[in-house]
């Protein structure tokens, strides 16, 4: 029985085979856990790739260069500033940064230490000790020594001690770091600075560049013009290594700095001269108290020949505040001991920007009766008036309620034709001639002649006018009237100063209102013309035939009127005077713009100029005189210095001077040296010369001669020629002959054997003329012969 059980018990043992199926399934499903798993560990790792990579690869790439590279900028030169005959107005050259490396300056004390510690005694040169070597750079840099070894103390590779340093003060500077061994301790790093050469000329005009902030263009031309003149700054690319050294021989990328353009003005630095100078010495001569202005341009292309402005400032140093008057002000407000702290800072601001301001351009005022050279044209051109109109003026007008004074008082002018009008610039035949015109045509000549728009000059800031609304000026009215009235002699709205050159340039240049301009060209590094300015007539505003009628009108106004002051013999000169009343005047307060307006030669005008002076100081409240006994007046004020100016510039062009019989008479000569010549051709070339002689002594031969050779005196004077005779050694005390005529004043001089010269315009010929200025002061002694110079003015009511 158990026999057989066991052999069904072994028959019962079966043998299972492996279920694949389940382990393929098993197996499948442990690989998706893995994939899914490497995916899900992988995705931020590709996504960290991806943004390293790809998204931000120049990010990391620029921390990578900067890490492993040194970027030093290359500056370019800034271009220059020509003006039209080719002078330097703007230029730049090489100044230096003197940097500091505190750290490479304690490895050089280490490397000492290391080689000459233990035997200081064989050392070549001494241990470099921070306080020594900070007084060293202190005293050549000008700079305070505890402040220099403060920044030598740091722990840095790169400090600045110093920022535009000259190329003489850099070569004592290498020269000290070469005799105590700091190379790579300090170090000098070029850059460029700018200069101008000849300081304030032309400043607003020019601009400057404002080192202190941007290294840009400040004002001018320098501010508009940045990108044609600033270059393209290079760069020098060296490895580093770890601790941020240079490594100066492992790797190197040059890329060159690009120069600026040149930048060729209209501007004629000699002109400009002129204007600067007749600017400032009519400012101290008539007492200026806000400065004054003065352009000149060609009046057929609207191109700047200068530009003159005061308060001006030296370029060079910009901040710096030169002009009288601001710098009283200023001395004003810091000594106040009632002004708050800020007070002088911000009277500082405001100085600075007034001496920065183009006040010809940015500024407006009314431009009182030198506007009546439009009013003349617009109405000769429409007909409403011509050379036979008469007006009768009895020193006053009534337009409507009101009675309009006259600058001639009653009686007035009395009747006058048309050129007598203009050249006694009447104000109630002007606003006759307005009435004439019509609102509606006087408006539109307005509108033509360019005082409703800016004129568009390449110039930074430029100002517009402040005119009434067409609707508000020709709507039927008695205010209407009114403003017509006072429009008609220039008051009432205010134009810009370049707007008023601008109009006037079309009524004596055949009638083109031009667009003025500053920038003649822009030239490339290699002189390739890239921009040039050409000519551009915005619209012909009245005939050529209405012009020549306009020019013949305004030169009676030199030649007896108003303008007088600024006639020049041998020139012929045109203009118009003007005397603007302000906002300030007319709530009591003492300020007149005094103007002229003038231009040359009279029948083929080269030359516009308008000068004028803003708030000559009276003597005292309500006076028409200044403290020096000038009357307040375009024409004794303006015009005189016009003139003087006006001869300059056509002498300065070559505009020869051609004389009238009568001016040949009366013209100061050069008078000749004769010396050493026998005393028959010594009197002859005295008497050709235009002079009467008288000889003292009976010798053959001339000596001497009083005054002396060279010296410029009103012909017909008398020359003494001494022969053989001792000429007088004696001083004598200038006298005083202010106040006197030009007969007058050459006889009292000629008692002392003293010599006439008229300053500025020739304008003395006029028998109502004084002397209000003398040149040399009253009782300085001097020698016989000597010349004293007068300026003239008869202190009438002149506009």
């Amino acid at each position: 029985m158990e026999g057989g059980n066991r052999g069904n018990d072994k028959d019962k043992v079966r043998h299972v085979s492996p279920d694949r199926k389940a382990n393929r399934t098993i197996l499948l499903r442990t690989l998706l856990l893995l994939v899914m798993f490497g995916i899900l560990t992988f995705i931020p790792l590709f996504g960290k790739l991806y943004a390293i990579q790809i998204r931000d690869h120049e990010m990391y790439q620029e921390k990578a260069i900067g890490q492993q590279t040194m970027d030093n900028a290359v500056s370019a030169n800034r271009g220059q500033i020509l003006d039209s005959n080719g002078k330097v107005l703007a230029m730049s050259a090489t100044v230096y940064d003197v940097i500091l490396s505190p750290n490479d300056f304690r490895k050089l004390q280490n490397n000492w230490d290391e080689r000459y510690g233990k035997k200081p005694e064989g050392a070549k040169y001494p241990r470099p000790e921070v306080g020594d070597v900070s007084a060293g750079l202190a005293e050549i840099l000008g700079l305070d020594p505890q402040k220099v070894q403060e920044r030598m103390e740091k722990n840095t590779y790169y400090e600045v001690a110093a920022t535009r340093i000259e190329t003489e003060v850099a070569d004592d500077l290498r020269q000290y770091i070469t005799d105590k061994h700091l190379s790579n301790s300090v170090l000098l790093v070029p850059t460029t600075k700018r200069y101008y050469p000849y300081s304030s000329l032309a400043a607003q005009v020019i601009g400057w560049v404002n080192w202190k902030n941007d290294n840009k263009g400040a004002y001018g031309m320098e501010a508009l013009y940045e990108e044609d003149l600033a270059g393209k700054t290079g760069r020098v690319v060296t490895a580093k290594d770890g601790d941020g050294k240079e490594m100066k021989y492992s790797f190197q990328d040059y890329y060159d700095a690009s120069d600026g353009n040149t930048l060729h003005l209209t501007v004629d630095a000699t002109i400009q001269y002129y204007c600067e100078r007749v600017l400032e010495k009519g400012i101290e001569m008539f007492d200026v108290q806000n400065g004054g202005f003065v352009i000149a341009m060609d009046p057929k292309t609207g191109a700047i020949k200068a530009w003159a402005n005061s308060p001006n400032y030296d370029l060079n140093t910009p901040w710096t505040i030169t002009d009288p008057v601001l710098s009283e002000y200023l001395e004003t407000v810091k000594n106040d001991p009632t002004a708050i702290e800020s007070a002088y800072n911000e009277a500082l601001g405001q100085a600075q920007n007034r001496q920065w301001r183009n006040k010809a351009m940015n500024d407006s005022y009314e431009p009182g009766s030198t506007f009546k050279s439009m009013v003349l044209a617009a109405a000769l051109e429409e007909g409403v008036v011509n050379e036979n109109s008469t007006f009768y003026c009895p020193g006053y007008y009534v337009v409507g309620n009101d009675s309009i004074s006259c600058s001639q008082k009653a009686p007035g002018h009395g009747s006058q034709n048309l050129a007598k009008a203009v050249a006694n610039s009447c104000n109630p035949a002007f606003m006759m001639i307005g009435q004439a015109l019509g609102a509606e045509k006087f408006y539109n000549y307005l509108e033509d002649f360019g005082f409703l728009e800016k004129t568009g000059i390449d110039m930074q800031g430029e100002g517009n006018s402040i005119v009434w609304p067409r609707s508000t000026f020709v709507a039927p009215s008695t205010q209407q009237n009114t403003y017509l009235a006072t429009a008609s002699f220039g008051q009432g709205f205010q134009a810009t100063p370049i707007q008023l050159i601008t109009a006037a340039s079309a009524v004596i240049n055949g009638g083109h209102l031009m667009k003025p301009y500053v920038m003649e060209s822009i030239t490339a590094p290699d002189g390739t013309i890239i921009q040039q300015t050409e000519p551009t007539e915005v619209r012909q505003v009245i005939s050529e035939e209405t012009s020549a009628r306009c020019r013949t009108i305004l030169e009676g106004v030199v030649n007896g009127g108003t303008g007088k002051r600024a006639y020049v013999p041998g020139y012929r000169i045109g203009g118009k005077t003007g005397s603007s009343e302000t906002v300030e005047s007319r709530r009591g307060e003492d300020r007149t713009i005094v103007s002229f307006l003038g231009f040359a030669p009279a029948d083929d005008p080269q030359i516009v100029v308008l000068l004028a002076y803003d708030a000559p100081k009276r003597s005292s409240s309500g006076s028409k005189l200044t403290s020096r006994g000038y009357y307040i007046s375009g024409g004794n004020m303006a015009a005189v210095m016009a003139g003087e100016l006006l001869s300059d510039i056509l002498g300065d062009m070559g505009v020869e001077k051609v004389y009238t019989e009568a001016e040949r008479a009366k013209i100061d000569m050069v008078v000749p040296n004769v010396v050493d010549q026998t005393a028959q051709i010594g009197q002859e070339a005295i008497q050709n010369s235009g002079f009467s002689v008288r000889t003292v002594g009976e010798g053959n031969v001339v000596t001497d001669q009083i005054p002396a050779g060279g010296a410029v005196i009103p012909s017909g004077s008398q020359v003494v020629l001494y022969l053989g005779e001792e000429k007088p050694a004696d001083l004598v005390d200038v006298p005083d002959v202010r106040g006197k005529t030009a007969a007058q004043a050459q006889e009292i001089l000629g008692q002392y054997g003293l010599y006439l010269k008229v300053s500025g315009s020739s304008s003395y010929m006029s028998s109502d003329a004084v002397v209000a200025s003398q040149t040399i002061w009253v009782g300085t002694s001097v020698e016989r012969g000597t010349v004293v110079e007068c300026i003239f003015s008869d202190n009438t009511m002149v506009d």
